[in-house]
């Protein structure tokens, strides 16, 4: 039986030039009729005089100039469009007001050009707004000079709360060099499409929209030409992810797909026609895309998005870190696949075989063989922690790790061959691993539930580009990691790239939580690095939106838990780091994440959560499967000749639900495997939000998703309510810490850290460096080494 496929739900509305009256139809590219009448009351109307805009799930309307008792006003509604209203376009507002005209002409940048200042700042009252992802571009196009504004959008969700959707400037104003007098702005997702028509055809620019970019439209233009088919009798708009053009004098029109890399962007057409007779030289046709609704008949079959969106409401996302696939769980099927059900193609498990290995340099280059930790014995003699450090995982190091035979692999396309890694670190133990009988919860979930051998890092490096990555599509322009000193304290006064609670919130989803375990060096720090700054109705209701580990465990068991969590662990503590993170034992790590997954099965609405358990990236250990090439997350995107065309090592990632099977190992199954820009990906559709409206850069907008693994009719009712867990020396069967818990790599690694940041007011980082080896030579314990750094930073010194 094929599967039905997903019905578009887009519409399009004509407004008229000539009256308040205006048209809805529904746009179907695959009917006969492209455009299909929706019924509206005969009291439908709105203002000619009036600007619509649509911004994420909203219509922003603005009316032209108007005086008022001191100055000139622009009025503002921002409603939703339900295209099966008798009136679309008379929604309640969920945020109205005046703005004054000095909010977008504070000032006069161009003084040197008086000819330019009089046109485009004394007298221009036409406000010019164009909606890019989860923002506005405000333009002042003036004789010599286009000045621009980016403005954030916050849409307030709280009720009687009439706050401004623009509540302040996200970038500084200054000049955008490529843009030309008289040419139009066509938005497509992190995209602009700029053409100038003329008499005998048109000049295009496909512009890269980067909000953290000055100027966000970037020098220089992706792609550029000439269009001879499109000329001033032309009319261009964005539907979805097409482009349909028309000519109001005889109303033929022309579908055309995009595809951003190709020199002309327009492919096609794909389909042309003749538009309905109301349609003539007095109308504007604007593209508006509602929230996805889900499709009936997909939602009846397991593995499909509408599937997941009907039987899902609660996910809950958990990334650990710094640990490769092999590491933990490359003996998962040792024994044998048997009962194996495999998901996008049914290659064997990808896991370890004794014959893998690396050469080691400093022994003449005799093999280093994998091997399991202790044989793989299990008990109380020794701890879950044999690293003797953190093993390098920076960029550079890891392009060492990928390119052992080839040191330039990287820049001649090579695969990587994977050996690399006891040559950069110098460490045999690297190459060791554990096994399922040690790390008895990951593996047993995994067993239990499903798992990929084709999940990849999403770049070769360290944790905050990854987990920047993993929260907003990209790396934002970094390499390694921006968690100390005043890189991190000041990080979110800069511009950055749209997180993916931005992009949630714009969208009009705004039931998420971030639940954390400690502060990392006095933030929450996902929060700090890829939300603070971007919505500031978050910003100041932190309350309702950040709350701690426990609460999570509360809301959960109380049934009360929001549509998307995010979970942090315990980075490091003085009873043990919950994170995973080497230099540490892994006991307090196993332990934590069995109590988060029986606090969710446990819980009343357990039929309807996905866990979601993943790591950052590889801590630098040792993976035998190479990342493949994939696409630069912007076009701009260069870094000390990187591009951020190559995935990084391949990481656990488990998905944890009662509408999986046990024992399934999950693939893409296309050319490109998952990463962690796959669960933005299937998050946004599970939100119901169209992919022209994502913005997040083409690493998103080209993720495989991974609804397929949810493949079953039923929800499950053998899954175990309770998971065994590890012991060893430190941490005894019983449960608590045997003795203070040693100071391990970890707290040497972060303790200087720390002190630099907490006392980077009071003195220098060297002194405090200096400070925090003292404390490490005089502490005797972890707790102790913890007390010691509580009472200098309360002591100011």
């Amino acid at each position: 039986m094929p599967m039905p496929r997903p019905a578009r739900y887009d519409f399009v509305v004509g407004r008229r030039s000539d009256s308040n009256a205006y048209q809805v139809w529904r746009f179907d590219p695959d009917t006969p009729e492209l455009l299909h009448p929706m019924p509206l009351s005969d009291k439908a109307s709105f203002p000619a005089s009036h600007t619509l805009v649509p911004i994420g799930r909203y219509l922003l309307e603005y009316g032209p100039a108007q005086l008022s008792e001191y100055s000139a006003v622009f009025p503002y509604r921002l409603f939703e469009f339900d295209p099966n209203s008798p009136d679309p376009l008379a929604g309640k507002p969920v945020q109205k007001g005046l703005w004054p005209r000095s909010k977008f002409w504070m000032y006069r940048p161009d003084f040197a050009n008086p000819g330019g200042a009089k046109e485009g700042f004394d007298t221009a009252n036409d406000l010019m707004l164009v909606p890019l992802g989860s923002f506005l571009l405000h333009l002042i196009p003036t004789m010599g000079r286009t000045t621009y504004h980016l403005w954030n959008f916050d849409p307030n969700p709280f009720p009687h709360h009439y706050s401004d959707p623009l509540p302040a400037p996200y970038t500084p104003t200054g000049s955008i060099e490529g843009l030309h007098a008289n040419s139009q702005l066509i938005p497509l997702g992190n995209y602009a499409l700029e053409w100038t028509p003329g008499k005998d055809g048109s000049d295009y620019y496909l512009w890269s929209f980067d909000p953290q970019g000055r100027p966000p439209l970037a020098m220089p233009a992706v792609q550029q030409g000439r269009w001879t088919h499109l000329t001033d009798q032309s009319r261009l708009i964005a539907v979805g992810e097409q482009v349909l053009d028309w000519n109001p004098g005889d109303r033929s029109w022309r579908l055309w797909d995009v595809d951003v890399r190709q020199a002309d962007p327009l492919v096609g057409p794909v389909r042309h026609g003749v538009l309905p007779a109301s349609v003539d030289t007095n109308t504007t046709l604007l593209a508006v895309q509602p929230p996805l609704p889900i499709d009936d008949a997909r939602a009846q079959i397991p593995g499909t998005v509408d599937f997941m969106r009907s039987r899902i409401e609660h996910v809950v996302y958990l990334m650990l870190e710094n640990r490769s696939f092999d590491h933990v769980l490359g003996w998962l099927y040792e024994q044998g696949e048997t009962g194996i059900r495999f998901v996008g193609h049914d290659k064997p498990f990808d896991g370890l075989k004794p014959e893998m290995n690396n050469l080691n340099p400093r022994n003449g280059n005799q093999p280093v063989y994998v091997q399991k930790y202790m044989k793989g014995d299990f008990g109380q003699e020794e701890n879950l922690d044999f690293l003797p450090n953190d093993p390098y995982h920076d960029k550079s190091d890891v392009m060492r790790q990928f390119f052992f035979d080839h040191r330039d692999g990287y820049a001649q396309r090579r695969k990587p061959d994977m050996g690399g890694f006891v040559w950069n670190n110098g460490v045999e133990e690297v190459m060791w691993s554990y096994t399922p009988q040690q790390l008895p919860v990951l593996n047993g979930l995994a067993a239990q539930f499903a798992v990929s051998d084709e999940w990849f890092s999403s770049m070769p490096g360290a944790t905050d580009p990854n987990r920047a990555f993993a929260f907003t599509g990209s790396a934002m322009g970094t390499l390694n990691n921006f968690q100390n000193g005043a890189e991190y304290t000041y990080w979110n006064l800069t511009p950055r790239r749209a997180s993916i609670w931005k992009t949630l919130w714009a969208n009009g989803f705004t039931d998420f939580k971030l639940y954390h375990s400690v502060e990392w060096m006095n933030y929450i720090h996902t929060y700090h690095l890829f939300l603070e700054g971007q919505i500031p109705t978050v910003d100041a209701n932190t309350s309702t939106y950040l709350a701690d580990i426990n609460r999570f465990k509360a809301d959960a068991l109380a049934g009360k838990l929001p549509a998307f969590s995010l979970l942090e662990p315990a980075w490091i503590a003085p009873v043990g780091t919950t994170s995973y993170h080497p230099g540490a034992d892994l006991v307090p790590g196993e332990r934590a994440l069995a109590d988060l997954y029986q606090v969710l099965r446990a819980s009343p609405a357990w039929e309807k959560t996905l866990f979601v358990v993943t790591f950052d990236e590889h801590g630098g250990i040792y993976d035998h499967a190479p990342p493949p090439y994939t696409v630069n997350p912007w076009p701009q995107d260069t870094r000390d000749g990187f591009h951020y065309d190559l995935m990084g090592v391949r990481v656990p990632t488990l998905l944890i639900s009662p509408w999986i099977d046990a024992q399934t190992v999950f693939r893409s199954g296309q050319e490109t495997p998952f990463d962690s820009t796959s669960f933005l990906s299937t998050l946004l559709q599970w939100a119901g939000i169209p992919r022209s409206r994502w913005a997040m850069g083409d690493r998103v907008q080209q993720a495989p998703s991974f609804e397929a693994a949810l493949r079953r009719s039923t929800p499950r009712d053998d899954a175990p309510e309770t998971l065994v867990t590890p012991y060893d020396k430190t941490f005894p069967p019983e449960g608590g810490v045997k003795g203070p818990l040693p100071i391990h790599d970890l707290h040497r690694l972060m303790a200087p850290r720390a002190l630099q940041h907490l006392l980077a007011e009071r003195m220098a980082p060297a002194e405090a460096a200096a400070i925090a080896e003292d404390l490490l030579n005089e502490c005797q314990d972890a707790q102790a080494l913890s007390d010691a750094i509580q009472r200098l930073v309360k002591a100011g010194r």
